[in-house]
């Protein structure tokens, strides 16, 4: 098979992914502008390969109009990237006025573009083509042009991954923030290989034609990963593990308060210690603190009250080793009122019983 053709394959089925994967989007139930606003993105990415293998082919002759409009798109997805993110962790977020100011520099380069679109099919034709030999310039107004365009677009990719990396402190389980997360550090990557490629061109180290190609290759497998982890994790656009972060100074500060009940006053090792006596130490609602607890540190109270009980179980053992102390009187010193209780959370967290980690100990320190 020729190289082009394979090449031209590979791009039709990531433009192909990525349209089908909108659809399913928009075609679904939706709560909050998550979907829609992913979709929308997927949309612009799949008409940009589709605008640019046509472009590379023949196929373009008979569509022509369709050239150019990928460009302006592009000036949206910036924001996008930043909305869809704050549409995860905010179920109460909208697009109000005051956002379509982020669309300024879309709507700049709508006018600019009036020009190109008011040209007969075989002007756009001859323009593109130009284009796409055309090796920029270190000293060409385009060639700064498109290097702000890199600047615009990384401005709020940082934002956003600082958004979503304070969001993902304090809230661990979010399964759709923390895969946002990831595809946009993969998106971060693909970005850079493009800027890359972009500074160098004009050195003539490489082909026009070939930055092109590769820029289209790489964003083919972009496309393909997010299909690949869209498909196979298709249930986390259907949860809504979500938390209203607008006091998050006062949540972190509960945080440390929950973590300091546990390691500086030790109230672990007391044995009737509930969820809701660890709420009315703190003066919080219960909700709120079993809340923060399953989100910031990703398992249920009781599972933290053990986590620190059996911590203490290890502190003591290895503290005394020779001579050993009574495991049942460890287990009280720890919390726990009975020795089957002990011995469950012990062997749950340790994979070994009790008696078996303390001779162990005995072994390496006789």
């Amino acid at each position: 098979m020729d190289a082009t053709v394979l090449f031209n394959i590979l791009v039709a089925f990531g433009t192909f992914q990525a349209l089908f994967m909108a659809l399913v989007l928009l075609g679904g139930q939706r709560k909050g502008l998550v979907k829609p606003l992913f979709a929308i993105l997927l949309l612009i990415e799949g008409i940009t390969l589709l605008e640019r293998l046509l472009a590379d082919t023949n196929w373009i002759e008979s569509v022509p109009h369709l050239l150019g409009i990928s460009y302006v798109l592009s000036f949206i997805k910036p924001p996008l990237i930043l909305w869809t993110a704050k549409a995860i962790i905010d179920q109460k977020f909208r697009l109000d006025r005051k956002r379509i100011y982020h669309l300024i520099p879309f709507f700049l380069m709508l006018l600019v573009q009036i020009p190109f679109y008011l040209m007969s099919a075989e002007e756009k034709l001859a323009f593109v083509r130009s284009f796409l030999e055309k090796v920029p310039s270190y000293t060409s107004f385009d060639f700064y042009l498109s290097l702000s365009f890199f600047a615009y677009i990384g401005i709020y990719l940082v934002l956003t991954l600082r958004l979503l990396s304070v969001y993902r402190q304090h809230i661990k389980n979010n399964s759709l923030a923390n895969w946002n997360y990831r595809i946009l550090l993969l998106y971060s990557l693909v970005m850079g290989i493009n800027l890359v490629y972009f500074l160098i061109l004009p050195s003539g180290w490489i082909e026009a034609p070939i930055f092109h190609q590769i820029s289209m290759l790489v964003m083919t497998f972009l496309i393909q990963s997010v299909a690949y982890s869209f498909f196979s994790q298709a249930e986390i656009f259907s949860q809504n593990v979500q938390a209203d972060l607008s006091q998050l100074q006062q949540r972190a500060k509960d945080e440390k308060r929950i973590t300091a009940l546990f390691e500086i006053d030790k109230v672990h090792l007391e044995d009737t210690l509930s969820l809701d006596q660890f709420a009315a130490i703190l003066q919080l609602p219960k909700k709120y603190v079993s809340d923060i607890i399953n989100q910031s540190m990703g398992c249920s109270f009781k599972e933290l009250l053990n986590d620190y009980r059996i911590a203490e179980a290890l502190s003591i053992m290895r503290e005394n080793i020779n001579p050993k102390k009574n495991l049942i009187d460890i287990a009280y010193d720890c919390g726990y009122t009975n020795k089957v209780s002990f011995y469950r959370s012990f062997k749950k967290k340790m994979g070994m019983a009790p008696s078996s980690y303390y001779q162990k100990l005995t072994t390496i320190h006789p």
